[in-house]
């Protein structure tokens, strides 16, 4: 999900995580990319561009991801941190 702040939850009184990601895992979607927070769209546009293109080389989700923030650190108007880092995936990485 490359929008803002989509991998954040809170835990309500009775301990449960309630978020977004967390809907998608219950609903049975085996893995989610989210951000942990606001994100500018040219480089989310670029790392999940990059991202898509290696897993159609049939590389893993994990490694996707792995391989996209690579490319955003490779890139100088992209390599900070704050560009690439806020998405993380969440379920099975295969």
């Amino acid at each position: 999900m490359s929008a803002c702040e989509t991998g954040l939850a809170q835990i309500k009184k009775n301990d449960d995580m309630i978020g977004l990601v967390r809907g998608f895992l219950y609903a049975g979607i085996p893995s989610v990319i989210a951000s942990l927070w606001k994100v500018n769209d040219l480089a989310t546009y670029k790392l999940m561009t990059d991202f898509y293109q290696f897993l159609s080389q049939n590389k893993g989700k994990a490694e996707s991801l792995r391989l996209a923030q690579k490319e955003m650190i490779s890139t100088a108007a992209f390599n900070h941190p704050f560009f690439w880092s806020a998405f993380n995936l969440n379920g099975f990485g295969e």
